[in-house]
């Protein structure tokens, strides 16, 4: 409660409500924000994350820092660097537990954790236990395109089976300190079906599905949403536009990713239904994972305002920014 009355204070501070009259319900463009998916790279300022968010009226960001480096921007982070931020900038960022590493590239690490595994485990925990950092992720698990050149994964694409020996010690710690995990996979039968596997394992474990749930259909997320309480959706970088990714078609078109908006900012009608039969359920985000993505991260931002102002002002306000703050209240 006390960071979500943060959030609200940093309204003013924002200028977002400057030009409401006293008595005058809020808008949903009015909203602070709470980029619950975007990630840190080595390059990447303080200062120029805290200019963005400002100019954007985003509360808060979640950092979710990139240990490797590779053909594109970015990369060479690590979660002291988030910590850090962190704590000079009180309130404005929510450091997790990096995933995008490349010890957790090899498939056969995550089927049969070794020292390498078990190292990582243990620093997880470390993290975790000083109340620092508040979540697990990303994860990358089943991802097209994917550039992991430097450590051996060739192809551009990574397939990981979602629940595995390693992900279930992963749940079990997430559980275990009351944070959420953050998992990248494209919702392919199998993906769906491990995903359904890992959160009957622990019910305990909150486990945020980026990308609307890998991207799913209406019809598959609303199931999961039923029977998982544990399950979270977040719209890292759904936006239908130039300036996006995940919101298209991209980088192929398969039978198992499914748009969220018709590419001018409005909601499909089955999705809006939704987002208002499940509003505590989903979280927005930005997904600026390259260090070049952030000259467009007001537009983003932007975009997810224009989708929630079609919202029942409630659920507006709880995926701009009130299920973040509660997920991340500890």
């Amino acid at each position: 409660m006390k960071r979500l009355m943060i959030a609200i204070s940093l309204l003013g501070l924002l200028g977002v409500a400057s030009t409401r009259a006293i008595g005058e319900s809020p808008s949903s463009e009015q909203f602070p924000i709470v980029d619950a998916h975007n990630h840190l790279n080595k390059d990447i300022s303080a200062e120029q994350l805290i200019e963005l968010m400002d100019k954007a009226g985003v509360s808060r960001m979640v950092l979710m820092t990139r240990y490797y480096g590779g053909p594109v921007a970015g990369g060479l982070g690590s979660d002291e660097q988030a910590h850090a931020y962190s704590k000079k900038y009180p309130g404005r960022f929510v450091p997790f537990v990096a995933g995008q590493r490349g010890i957790l590239s090899k498939r056969e690490r995550w089927l049969k954790p070794d020292k390498i595994a078990e190292e990582f485990l243990n620093e997880a925990e470390a993290k975790l236990k000083s109340r620092e950092f508040f979540g697990i992720g990303e994860l990358i698990i089943w991802h097209y395109a994917y550039e992991m050149v430097q450590v051996g994964q060739g192809g551009g694409e990574v397939y990981i089976p979602v629940d595995t020996p390693l992900m279930r010690r992963l749940a079990d710690l997430a559980a275990k300190y009351r944070v959420p995990l953050t998992i990248h996979a494209e919702g392919e039968p199998e993906v769906v079906s491990g995903m359904d596997s890992l959160l009957s394992y622990n019910q305990k474990t909150k486990v945020i599905w980026a990308h609307n749930c890998g991207r799913s259909s209406v019809k598959i997320i609303r199931n999961m949403l039923t029977r998982h309480p544990n399950l979270l959706c977040d719209l890292g970088g759904m936006q239908n536009a130039p300036f996006a990714g995940y919101g298209r078609y991209w980088p192929k078109r398969t039978p198992w990713i499914f748009l969220i908006e018709d590419g001018s900012g409005n909601l499909y009608p089955e999705v809006k239904a939704l987002f208002e039969e499940f509003p505590e359920r989903f979280l927005l985000g930005t997904d600026c994972a390259h260090t070049p993505a952030l000259k467009n991260y007001v537009k983003r931002v932007e975009r997810n305002r224009e989708l929630l102002s079609s919202l029942k002002l409630e659920t507006a306000r709880r995926i701009a920014f009130q299920n973040a703050e509660e997920l991340f209240a500890k």
